[in-house]
């Protein structure tokens, strides 16, 4: 059996982190430790597992593997907290009732006729005194509600946070070393 082995000149990917746990600690043992998980650990994992799925077969940009752990780790601190609030707004957009769809917003309008304090126009606080209140209840139908879940509602907020890694990893991906054929040769075979 023979086969051809592409030669880059830096590692792929899964050289530098074959498993998520190999990432995970160095994640961890870096500046950067705190710069995404806060709410949801599995996030760190989730990170690496689409990071492999995207690139794990593409050589790295830099020769030096500690400046490329850095620089995807910093990628992460720039656009990770992001990211994550995007995937969490999305998943409350998409766990809301018909009830919560339908209810609109309210307005109260109060008014004070002599109120023994003197209010200020800069100020937001609300007068004690009220002589009469009007209230104003919405209510969105159903079409309403779902066209503007539908405009809320993203397909996907990830793609945007993994083309920020693009610069880590070499553009033009062909092999930069002659090309090793591997054969499986017979003790009796001389070379």
């Amino acid at each position: 059996m023979s086969s051809m082995l592409p030669q880059y000149s830096t590692k792929l990917f899964t050289e530098i982190w074959n498993d998520v746990d190999s990432f995970k600690a160095d994640l961890a043992a870096s500046p950067f430790a705190s710069s995404i998980s806060t709410s949801n650990p599995d996030n760190v994992s989730l990170v690496y597992y689409l990071l492999y799925a995207r690139y794990g077969n593409n050589p790295i940009a830099n020769r030096d593997e500690n400046q490329f752990k850095f620089k995807i780790f910093s990628v992460i601190f720039q656009y990770g907290p992001t990211w994550e609030k995007r995937l969490e707004v999305q998943g409350k957009l998409r766990g809301l009732t018909d009830a919560d769809l339908l209810a609109g917003s309210k307005a109260i309008y109060n008014t004070a006729l002599n109120p023994s304090v003197s209010p200020s126009t800069s100020s937001l606080e609300e007068l004690t005194y009220i002589n009469s209140q009007n209230t104003t209840n919405y209510k969105r139908s159903k079409l309403e509600a779902y066209a503007q879940l539908l405009d809320l509602l993203e397909v996907d907020v990830t793609e945007e946070f993994l083309n920020k890694f693009k610069k880590c990893f070499k553009v033009f991906v062909a092999p930069e070393e002659p090309t090793l054929f591997v054969t499986e040769i017979d003790d009796d075979e001389v070379i």
